[in-house]
């Protein structure tokens, strides 16, 4: 049960990233849509790389969090 906590958690706190990245996200899509052919192909996986590398370190930083306050409650 603890680890489906855990999993819901982290799913939330990429959802909040996500809305923290909001601006980020936006002005993202602004530039590629300027973009054509090649250069736009490497545009979008250089984003999406991007996003995803950012978000697995939200979701290393939750699961650091989550182990201090599992040792704080000891």
């Amino acid at each position: 049960m603890k680890l489906v906590e855990k999993l819901i958690g982290a799913v939330k706190r990429m959802g909040r990233e996500m809305l923290y990245l909001g601006w980020t996200l936006a002005g993202t899509g602004l530039v590629l849509v300027t973009l054509s052919s090649t250069t736009l192909h490497r545009g979008i996986y250089i984003s999406v790389a991007g996003l995803g590398l950012h978000l697995l370190g939200t979701v290393l930083d939750y699961i650091d969090d989550e182990k201090e306050s599992d040792k704080n409650e000891e």
